[in-house]
């Protein structure tokens, strides 16, 4: 749950921040932060579980 919300703001701050580009541009680097932070939260969350089994 944690990575797709920090992913989610992540791509909603883009959109946000970003009113003069291109609407395909702003879904473009939403869709990369989105996953580049997602797997990122996501790969420290599973990294860390798996010291503690």
């Amino acid at each position: 749950m944690i990575p797709v919300g920090g992913g989610l703001v992540s791509a909603v701050l883009i959109v946000v921040g970003t009113p003069h580009v291109a609407w395909y541009l702003r879904l473009a680097l939403a869709l990369i932060a989105f996953a580049y932070i997602g797997g990122q939260s996501a790969a420290y969350l599973w990294s860390s579980h798996s010291d503690q089994g």
